[in-house]
């Protein structure tokens, strides 16, 4: 079997990566972004300060989804042709804007969720019984 590679290339493509936090979304996402310089897009970023230190704030949670979906939506107006968005995406809402953008500029979208099987730790101190709660509310379509 051949694969037209040209075709593939053209293809604007949107990688979404979910997971619980220390999953190894964030490092999945450098190491793709590094193969292909596509940006990533994340709500921790809006979190992080110029040093790279991170500061959540919950009651700022909302501007930090807005923020990721702005700057997606301006990479892919941009005709960007690979972006990615590393987020925990743990309820079907938190995909809904993506899987919109991606058919309103014409992106293939992938949704690929990260396992940690490696026993990766969470670097946000984000508490146990938090990230139970997102486990339990976390759903696969498969």
């Amino acid at each position: 079997m051949r694969i037209d590679l040209t075709s593939i290339e053209q293809t604007k493509t949107l990688l979404t990566l979910r997971g619980i936090p220390g999953s190894g979304k964030t490092s999945l996402a450098k190491a793709i972004s590094i193969t292909n310089g596509a940006p990533i897009f994340s709500i921790d970023s809006y979190f992080e300060d110029e040093a790279g230190n991170y500061h959540f704030d919950y009651q700022k949670n909302h501007l930090a989804y807005k923020e990721c979906e702005s700057k997606t939506k301006q990479a892919l107006e941009q005709e960007i042709p690979f972006v990615i968005v590393d987020n925990t995406f743990t309820l079907d809402w938190e995909m809904e804007p993506y899987v919109r953008l991606a058919k309103e500029y014409g992106y293939r979208i992938f949704i690929v969720t990260v396992e940690n099987r490696h026993g990766g730790n969470n670097v946000h101190q984000i508490p146990e019984e938090q990230i139970e709660k997102m486990k339990g509310k976390y759903k696969l379509v498969l």
